[in-house]
């Protein structure tokens, strides 16, 4: 657990200052993009649903019983049905984010550039850690236990990470970003975040 908690903390400490390439944009419901992430959220969202239902599978994650009344909570809230889907594409995924380029800090960095690339996807796909700062322990461990990861071929029309938040009117949001590759796939991370910790992300109105 020590060892989750100092990765986090690490995750933490680089996102705010690395995530500022491009302003985000809000993804209309009818483009061919929104469509792709919305079914393969909602696809994310309905496994996660099903582990968090699954005794087998929390079996296997060894969650320890001061966690219990935590996942009780998460259990409680259905993930399949989302009263509010946001999609958002853009580099600088957090409201409060102003400090310097992805590019610019990588290449002062001296990172080579598969280095760099390998770099800048692990500080977009952990968004979720510093949403997570704020929350308590138990939250914390659940949600990174929990956590699903994906691949795929990159749609053609994306040409930067992307982000989708899904409100469920309750105490916990879902959270999946997409964050393309040089070698043409798509990476994908799930997890569920607070509500509140929603209102940290860079979302224009319109």
């Amino acid at each position: 657990m020590k060892k989750l908690l100092c990765v986090l903390l690490c995750l933490v400490l680089l996102v705010p200052s690395a995530l500022a390439d491009t302003a985000p944009v809000k993804l209309a419901e009818d483009t061919p993009l929104y469509t792709s992430l919305y079914e393969r959220s909602m696809e994310l969202a309905g496994l996660f649903n099903e582990a968090l239902h699954s005794e087998a599978y929390l079996s296997f994650l060894s969650i320890p019983s001061d966690y219990q009344e935590e996942l009780a909570l998460v259990q409680m809230q259905d993930f399949t049905q989302p009263w509010d889907v946001t999609i958002v594409c853009g580099e600088n995924a957090l409201s409060s984010n102003d400090i310097g380029e992805v590019s610019v800090l990588l290449e002062q960095a001296g990172l080579s550039p598969a280095l760099a690339a390998l770099t800048q996807q692990r500080i977009y796909t952990g968004i979720g850690a510093i949403l997570l700062n704020q929350s308590d322990i138990a939250t914390v461990a659940l949600s990174s236990a929990m956590r699903l990861t994906d691949a795929y071929i990159k749609p053609e029309e994306m040409s930067a990470p992307c982000f989708v938040v899904m409100q469920y009117g309750g105490l916990y949001a879902f959270l999946v970003t997409f964050c393309p590759t040089a070698n043409g796939t798509v990476t994908v991370n799930a997890q569920f975040i607070p509500s509140r910790a929603a209102d940290a992300l860079n979302i224009p109105l319109e």
